[in-house]
């Protein structure tokens, strides 16, 4: 394969990273190293090929270094090769450098030594229209360890691929959901992991396939009728594997370079400057990448409160929710409310809920404290706040080292309710996980649930296997009798949110309170008369005769029971509520119910 010059630098629309050339057979490179005294570009067709060597022509005023070779197509491997300016002043110690490309579309793997790949993104994407903010309903999973265990053969700490992912589509959608969170699909280190470390922004974590791989369960994502959510980390960079350190030689900003902050690390690894204008353009394109080139349909910004400067990070969401007007943006805040104030976004994580729900469900079952948790008052609208009572990945992901048996107290809900190893067997903890996933679907909020928490899973996820197994999602538990019972429950809970919009609107009024029994209930309703009650009832009480009477605040007619946790196609019993019944409110303003302990019923005003 012959490489040549076509022209040097590249022209200035060409953009940063490998781009193929409009209607000419190859491709613009293009590196921001603002410190280097020069760059080449180091290029062969494949791993058993030498590298051909091009000197890149600094673009003027930019910082930048550029050129457009023929004779490149997708799949050749590349890397960026330079010599820091010793004259550029303190911190620029000359010398040579050498780096995979920061904004690679592919890499071998997160190792320093790894080459870039050149990518065609173009894919034939099918039209697809996400579901309104206020009707998501999120299943959040990380792809590498969601198939593998007790379902086809994928060893452990061996990652999932994308495409195998699509296989198991039907099965998210089968119970309703009808948007995928995926957690950070990017390049991190190693081959199984969170994916919350970040080596190489650009480039899908090549463990689990390539770029068209990712591709295709996108768009089998849609054909599914799910839309996609990609998460997006912006806060930090791990310390290994860090491909950005120093890029081109200068080590200001404590030691990091261009890219990096002159700040204290966050608590997971150091910085990035997200006001540099540079650095800046690097999130807003990536984020457009997972936008255009992946054809997302929105974003999760991973602890937006640690990106750095405030301001930096401020500029970012506000672009791109200009710039992309019809996507969903939506972010981890430490501070709802104001971030709710601050951004322009669809949603913020109500991050206190899951360790609230729990504790008050375990200890207090504090009615005030349920009707605090309920209500929405710190956002404009329920929709903003995204809820998962059950836990998301971070009350569920562990790792187990040494001879720690609890390994900290992060697992699936029904231990962390009804003790390590055995929460999954406690016919208690997983009545109240099914009312925890039946007050989600009903409350105000954003319902997102964690991959496994449909299945009772037991232990904790984790997609490496540590001192005590294999911790990736277990398929057999969607086969025995807990597990399907749980799914039945997920199934029509998110069936009754979709198809009552009252669930979906701004509305809540609590009309009951019982705090010696444990039971609140509350009334969502729409203008078009679809009213609903919810009665919750976290204790141990238990009414089998239709003689507890809950308070309507003041409405009347006649209701029907159209949901019960306790039924016993979900692990109740026979009769636990008030199927055909249809009860009237009686003169003293009171609906008299059946009610059983550990549950949610859900009323239709007839």
């Amino acid at each position: 394969m012959t490489f040549d010059v076509l022209r040097s630098p590249s022209r200035p629309t060409s953009g940063l990273g490998a781009h193929s050339l409009p209607g000419e057979p190859g491709f613009s490179f293009r590196v921001w190293a603002p410190h280097a005294r020069s760059v080449d570009l180091l290029i062969r067709t494949d791993s058993n090929a030498p590298y051909d060597r091009f000197g890149l022509s600094p673009d003027p005023g930019s910082g930048c270094w550029s050129a457009d070779l023929g004779g490149v197509t997708p799949g050749h491997q590349y890397r960026f090769e330079g010599t820091n300016d010793p004259t550029r002043g303190p911190g620029n110690p000359g010398g040579n450098f050498q780096h995979v490309d920061p904004r690679a579309r592919q890499v071998r793997d997160s190792g320093g030594d790894s080459p870039g790949f050149t990518v065609d993104p173009s894919f034939p994407f099918s039209a697809f229209t996400p579901p309104p903010p206020e009707d998501l309903l999120l299943y959040q999973m990380q792809a590498g360890s969601f198939r593998g265990k007790n379902d086809t053969v994928h060893p452990p700490n061996q990652a999932a691929n994308f495409r195998s992912i699509i296989e198991k589509l039907p099965y998210i959608r089968a119970m309703n959901f009808n948007a995928v969170q995926f957690l950070p699909a990017g390049q991190f280190p190693g081959d199984t992991g969170e994916g919350y470390a970040p080596t190489n922004f650009f480039a899908p974590e090549s463990s689990q396939g390539t770029p068209d791989d990712l591709r295709a369960l996108v768009e089998a994502c849609h054909q599914e009728g799910l839309a996609v959510f990609f998460d997006v980390i912006y806060n930090h960079v791990p310390d290994d594997d860090d491909n950005l350190w120093q890029f081109d030689g200068y080590s200001g900003n404590r030691g990091g370079g261009i890219y990096f902050a002159d700040a204290d690390r966050s608590p997971w690894g150091w910085r990035l400057a997200a006001d540099r204008p540079e650095v800046h353009d690097f999130f807003a394109d990536n984020a457009r990448m997972w936008l255009g080139e992946f054809n997302g349909d929105g974003l999760r910004f991973d602890s937006l409160h640690n990106v750095y400067p405030e301001g930096g990070a401020w500029w970012l969401v506000n672009e791109l929710a200009s710039g992309l007007p019809a996507k969903i943006l939506i972010a981890e805040h430490d501070n709802p409310g104001w971030a709710l104030a601050r951004y322009p976004l669809e949603a913020v994580w109500d991050m206190a809920s899951a360790d609230h729900f729990r504790d008050n469900v375990l200890g207090a079952r504090s009615i005030s404290e349920l009707e605090s948790l309920i209500g929405f008052g710190q956002a404009p609208h329920a929709a903003n706040l995204v809820r998962y009572l059950l836990g998301s990945h971070d009350q569920i992901f562990n790792k187990c080292v040494g001879d720690q048996w609890q390994c900290g107290p992060s697992r699936y809900f029904v231990e962390r309710m009804g003790g390590v190893g055995v929460g999954r067997s406690d016919w208690t903890a997983r009545a109240q996980a099914r009312l925890g996933w039946a007050l989600t679907a009903t409350m105000p909020g954003t319902p997102l649930l964690f991959m496994g928490t449909e299945v009772h899973h037991y232990g904790y996820w984790c997609p490496d296997s540590d001192e005590y197994g294999d911790h990736r999602f277990d398929w057999a538990l969607t086969r025995d009798l807990p597990g399907r019972q749980m799914i039945a429950l997920v199934a029509d809970a998110n069936r009754l949110r979709a198809g009552h919009p009252a669930l979906r609107t701004d509305t809540l009024l609590v009309t009951h309170r019982d705090d010696q029994n444990g039971v609140l209930a509350f009334k969502r309703w729409n203008d078009q008369g679809d009213v609903l009650l919810t009665v919750v009832n976290l204790g141990e009480s238990q009414f089998d005769d239709p003689t507890y009477g809950v308070g309507l605040g003041g409405d009347g007619g006649q209701w029907e029971e159209i949901f019960n946790s306790q039924s016993p196609q979900y692990g109740g019993w026979n009769d636990s509520g008030n199927y055909l019944a249809f009860p009237w409110v009686q003169g003293d303003g009171m609906l008299y119910l059946r009610l059983p302990k550990i549950s949610v019923l859900v009323f239709r005003k007839r």
